[in-house]
């Protein structure tokens, strides 16, 4: 197996990890490639890690960018006991699958952990995603 660089600096996230506890699921590479390929991949991307949403089913543009407005927007486009994988825009911090609830109790840790992030609604097939300063877009997954 080559070598990708994935998942080196879970420390990135550890106050997220310790407050979900058992909740939290680091995803292996194997399981953020698959997660990515049915989200993320999806869509063409702008600079390299906004995503292009001109194509896309635009649900909400959010100018808030704090755990307030993440919640919000979670809770609105979610469902109860919904898995969501949380995708970092640095690599090297794995990805984790948490349920809805969980991202919503914890949101000021998920977007204090990085510039930007995406969340990935298995369910619902929704993704947000987050802009340190710029805020939340949330659209439906493409088929």
């Amino acid at each position: 197996m080559r070598a990708t660089g994935y998942g080196m600096y879970p420390q990135d996230i550890a106050a997220l990890l310790a407050a979900a506890g058992e909740a939290a699921i680091v995803l292996t590479y194997a399981d953020h490639r698959a997660f990515a390929d049915v989200s993320l991949d999806r869509f063409a991307s702008v600079n390299s890690t906004r995503l292009d949403w001109q194509r896309a089913e635009v649900l909400e543009h959010s100018e808030e960018f704090d755990g307030d407005g993440l919640r919000e927007m979670g809770r609105r486009h979610g469902g109860e006991g919904e898995l969501v994988v949380v995708f970092w825009g640095n690599h090297a911090v794995p990805s984790v699958a948490l349920e809805a609830e969980v991202v919503a109790a914890h949101a000021e840790m998920v977007v204090g952990s990085c510039y930007e992030c995406w969340l990935y609604f298995t369910d619902s097939r929704v993704l947000i995603e987050f802009q340190d300063g710029e805020g939340f877009v949330a659209a439906r997954v493409p088929n």
